[in-house]
This record gives C-alpha cells, structure tokens and sequence, in this order.
C-alpha cells in the first residue's frame, strides 16, 4: 500500500488510506517519508500519514464516530498546543440557517468568559512590565467580568 499522489494538488486531492494491517501502515508511511519533497508537499505527507495511522488505530480499536471526534480535536489540541477551550466553525454552515453559525459562536464566546476572566486575572498578577497597555486593559475589562459574575 503506497500513496501514489505526486505533486501537491494530487495530494492534498488523495484521500488517506484506511490500512488493515501494521504492515500496510508502514508501507504508506514510508511510501510518504522515503521520497523527495517540496515546501508543500511534506505537509500533505504529515496529514497523510497521520490520517492513516489514525484511521488504523479507529479499526482496531472500533471506536465510533463520537469518539474519533473526540480523538481528533484532542490532536489539535494537542499539535497546537491549545491550553484553552476551542471550537472549530465551518464556512460552508453559514450557507444554511439551521446551523445557526453566529449564535453557535457567541454562545461559546459566552461560556467561556469565565475562563478567559479567569485567565486574565492570572496575567494581571504576574510580570506585565513588558505588556502592551491595551492589552492590560482587555485583561483588567475580563477580569472585572469575573468579579460581576461573583457578586
């Protein structure tokens, strides 16, 4: 089992291969890492090998769908080094008002306020002489968010 997509648009075209064996992982991944690459084709061989390798352990693991979508916003989390809580937002959702797009995001928006108060708070008591003035005070207007939440 090799990728047999050359250039960059073939490849970011290629769907990732569902490999049944080990073996079959390791012959895509090397077919991806044991050849020449450019600036834009080793990102598509990273997200290649990286779907493959995910859809490898999904089947062995039968997990269902619920839980690959887990899995897969903790690899952003994780790749990205995402402390906080996050969301992904589609474009192709604002095209259909059942999906309510901007709703969706100020209710986020809103839910995590306490977080982001909180957060803030914690930079306002920590080393800020090097912090732009503006953006102390977003911090301070956070903060003061989470102290009219309390009261």
């Amino acid at each position: 089992m090799k990728c047999e997509a050359k250039t960059e648009a073939e490849m970011r075209d290629s769907e990732a291969t569902r490999p049944q064996s080990i073996e079959e992982l390791n012959e895509y991944i090397a077919s991806l890492t044991e050849r020449e690459h450019d600036y834009g084709t080793c990102v598509y061989a990273m997200s290649l090998a990286a779907t493959a390798a995910f859809n490898y352990v999904a089947g062995r693991l039968g997990v269902t769908g619920f839980q690959a979508s887990c899995a897969d916003l903790d690899i952003i989390k994780r790749t990205r080094r995402i402390d906080g809580p996050f969301m992904l937002v589609l474009g192709r959702d604002m095209l259909y008002p059942q999906y309510d797009t901007i709703g969706r995001v100020s209710e986020a928006l809103n839910e995590w306020l306490p977080w982001a108060a909180e957060e803030a708070a914690k930079l306002l008591d920590s080393e800020t002489e090097h912090t732009s003035r503006r953006v102390i005070e977003h911090w301070r207007e956070l903060a003061r968010h989470a102290k009219k939440e309390t009261t």
